[in-house]
């Protein structure tokens, strides 16, 4: 007789991805656009290097391990970004 047990705390395997595709941290953070997967010199396992740019307008890069990372949709819907306006001087 066959049976079969569920672990509930079995994670599965991190999730594949891609150069282009664009992620968040699980902790939360910028959106960064993922521009190298795979080995990196020194480091074992599969890494992702990302990119964003800051609140200051500084394009930043950093190496992450793809469990600490969420997909995210590649574009950003209309309705989720806001605009300053910007009042005119009379």
């Amino acid at each position: 007789m066959l049976t079969a047990t569920v672990d509930a705390f079995h994670t599965p395997a991190a999730t594949h991805f891609n150069v282009g595709d664009v992620v968040t941290l699980k902790a939360g953070g910028p959106r960064m656009t993922v521009t190298y997967a795979g080995p990196v010199a020194l480091n074992p396992g599969h890494w992702l290097i990302c990119e964003w740019f800051d609140e200051h307008g500084e394009l930043r890069r950093e190496m992450f391990a793809p469990a600490s990372v969420r997909a995210e949709p590649r574009s950003i819907p209309a309705g989720s970004v806001q605009s300053q306006r910007v009042g005119r001087a009379a």
